[in-house]
């Protein structure tokens, strides 16, 4: 009779009907980058359904090495320029994954962008480029621009999107290299962009690739995929069921962190072919 009471008692008050499972978001990236404020933001929109554990140890090599130590179902991003570099034998061994893990597959180009800068002085002047870690696909990027246009581009790295460009506002630095998404944000404070690194011809900036197309190191941007670890085939599906509603749900804050998709092209129902297709491509692009 005591049991039936307690279990009375615990239904009565929500804490057998409504419990939550737990989940741990590993943030890979820097403490103040796009991924710590996109892991930031899930956990909130997150919290409703899940007892949310938000891991941002602030370095990629310190995250992959947290992997195997948690236990519990875990959300991990992953993004193509970490396994360019792990490919090149620098930085940390690279994330193998197989496509059933990917919650979430996002896409976005590579952008320049100024304060007050101008597209022929970007490619004439002598001027300082930020972007962010890792130093050496972004540094890639800046030198194949040297090379195509006889442009005279210095790279400056920072850790984190965030900090290059506060660097940008604070004047240390001309121009920056960072992904569209941030382009925006700059041109919302008053600056400029100028180039993408794309071969998108109706771009409302320049496309790169279409002024040089024998350069495919022009068409590039961050890819990231979200791998769910420690979950079962349903437990997957169920969470990338719930990220897509909260993606497609005006009131959330992934919704506003992707301006509805128009920062971020975010995909949920890729085949397994296309997963590897876009993934091989856009690290092979960061290569040399």
């Amino acid at each position: 009779m005591k049991k039936i009471a307690i279990l009375i008692t615990l239904l009565i008050f929500g804490t057998v009907a409504n419990a939550k499972d737990s989940i741990t978001l590993l943030n890979t990236g820097s403490k103040s980058g796009s991924y710590a404020v996109q892991m930031t933001t899930l956990s909130k929109d997150l919290s409703n359904t899940f007892n949310v554990d938000l891991k941002i140890p602030g370095d990629y090599c310190s995250a992959a090495q947290m992997i195997d130590k948690i236990k519990g179902p875990l959300l991990v991003p992953f993004a193509n320029d970490f396994e360019a570099i792990g490919k090149a034998g620098m930085g940390c061994d690279i994330l193998t994954f197989e496509p059933k893990q990917v919650v979430r597959y996002d896409s976005t180009a590579f952008a320049i962008c100024s304060m007050n800068g101008s597209n022929d002085a970007f490619m004439k002047d002598s001027v300082r480029v930020g972007h962010s870690l890792p130093a050496t696909v972004f540094q890639r990027q800046i030198q194949a621009i040297n090379d195509s246009f006889g442009a005279k581009l210095s790279p400056v790295p920072y850790e984190g999107s965030g900090n290059t460009k506060t660097a940008l506002y604070n004047g240390e630095v001309d121009y920056v290299l960072l992904s569209i998404k941030h382009g925006r944000d700059i041109m919302k404070n008053g600056g400029k962009c100028h180039y993408e690194f794309s071969n998108d011809a109706n771009s409302d900036l320049v496309a790169l690739g279409t002024l040089d197309k024998s350069n495919k190191q022009f068409i590039a941007g961050y890819d990231g995929v979200w791998l769910a670890y420690n979950m079962t085939d349903d437990q997957i599906e169920n969470l990338r069921s719930i990220i897509s509603g909260i993606h497609n749900d005006p009131s959330s804050g992934m919704y506003s962190y992707t301006n509805g998709g128009k920062n971020l092209k975010v995909y949920f129902d890729l085949s397994s072919a296309e997963i590897v297709y876009r993934w091989k491509s856009s690290v092979a692009n960061l290569q040399e």
